[in-house]
């Protein structure tokens, strides 16, 4: 095995340059296809962790689009619609609800520290029901103009608990009570305020852009949906499940497409594979008589052939992952940019598993089509070979 592997390694080494851009079209393709699945598994992972996050069972906010509210709750996007928190009375008076608290999410220009902020309106006096799991430096706001900061936004600008805020549409300067520890996850990049604070930023005073509801007993969550719904049919309710697979479907046709393109790509990279292989077997005819005519059997020549392919993708394929995880960066911020929500967190992460599977994958892909010239080479009568 060691001697026709070696053979192998020696015939493919003849043409260095063939042999590598063979490669480098296998190495695309299963870069590719890493990627894709890999990110598609820590979008999942991500958007779960997100979820969980929130501390709430459902939100209701004004009729629309459900991957709008998707973003809202999950990214702090902007939207046009408000709701009257007067609904309040009537979410409350609901049996089973446990909470219920106006969320004001607004993006906000920062000139002393230039750069927007992502605001979040909530009741203050909430948020250790909401978020019992958050680890705070400082304190929970006490006052009207207290606030909390995300980890990631006061590690950025190496804010401590005491600093001052300001911002232009208000004339009250906001004092950083606190700072959450690290969530990993879209808590880490808000500025959590009182609601009121938020509604006089936003000139909304009695404005939201959801109401957060928490019930006592999950299980009964339907029969307090049905019953809110009869109540108010201008409003739409989003559990977070709901939220879950309409954030899934944006990230469902985004990996569909990158799948197609993965898919063209390898089946490319085989074609040339098959090319590869093809042709080193005509440039060789006379040496693969010659071994024919001293004893190698048509099996011998097979392997020998075939196992030139399974060097070319093997060896591809693992490049493939390496530039994968080295460009990793790069197509996660290209992906932000084009996507409309991306979990916070790496999306792309090496697991050996997928990385497996993916080489495995190309590797069969190349044995298919190393076969027919693996067949060809097998069939060459030495005589006419060894005349030329």
């Amino acid at each position: 095995m060691s001697g026709i592997f070696n053979l192998s390694v020696q015939n493919l080494l003849r043409h260095r340059t063939r042999s590598f851009l063979t490669m480098l079209g296998i190495a695309a393709a299963v870069g590719v296809l890493f990627s894709v699945f890999s990110f598609n598994r820590g979008f999942e992972e991500g958007l779960a962790r997100e979820l969980q996050a929130t501390g709430l069972h459902f939100m209701v906010t004004p009729a629309g689009c459900p991957h709008e509210v998707a973003s809202l709750v999950l990214h702090g996007s902007v939207t046009p619609n408000y709701l009257d928190t007067g609904v309040m009375e009537t979410i409350r008076n609901i049996v089973g609800v446990n909470l219920a608290t106006p969320i004001l999410v607004a993006q906000l220009p920062n000139p002393d520290r230039q750069r927007v902020d992502l605001i979040y309106g909530v009741d203050t006096n909430l948020l250790p029901r909401i978020k019992p799991e958050w680890e705070i430096s400082g304190n929970m706001p006490s006052g009207p103009y207290e606030i909390l900061l995300g980890y990631n936004l006061a590690k950025r600008d190496n804010i401590e608990p005491g600093a001052e805020f300001r911002y232009p549409n208000l004339d009250t300067t906001l004092t950083v009570s606190g700072i959450i520890g690290q969530t990993y996850s879209q808590d880490d990049v808000f500025v959590f305020m009182p609601i009121a604070t938020a509604q006089r930023l936003m000139d909304k005073p009695n404005g939201a852009t959801a109401i957060g509801v928490k019930v006592d007993r999950p299980e009964q969550m339907e029969t307090i949906i049905g019953e809110l719904r009869a109540a108010r049919s201008d409003l739409q309710v989003i559990t977070m499940n709901q939220v879950m697979n309409a954030a899934t479907s944006i990230a469902a046709s985004a990996k569909s497409l990158s799948l197609a393109i993965a898919l063209v790509a390898l089946i490319i990279g085989a074609v040339g594979v098959m090319n590869s292989i093809m042709m080193a077997v005509f440039e060789r005819s006379q040496e693969i008589g010659m071994m024919r005519a001293i004893g190698a059997s048509r099996w011998n020549v097979f392997r020998v052939i075939l196992q030139e392919t399974v060097i070319l993708t093997v060896i591809g394929g693992v490049i493939g992952i390496i530039i994968a995880m080295l460009g990793g960066r790069l197509i996660e911020t290209f992906i932000r940019q084009v996507m409309p929500y991306v979990p916070s967190g790496d999306m792309l992460r090496f697991d050996p598993a997928l990385a497996a599977a993916a080489v495995v994958f190309a590797v069969v892909i190349g044995l298919k089509a190393g076969l027919y010239p693996a067949w060809k080479a097998s069939r060459i009568n030495p005589i006419e070979a060894i005349k030329g």
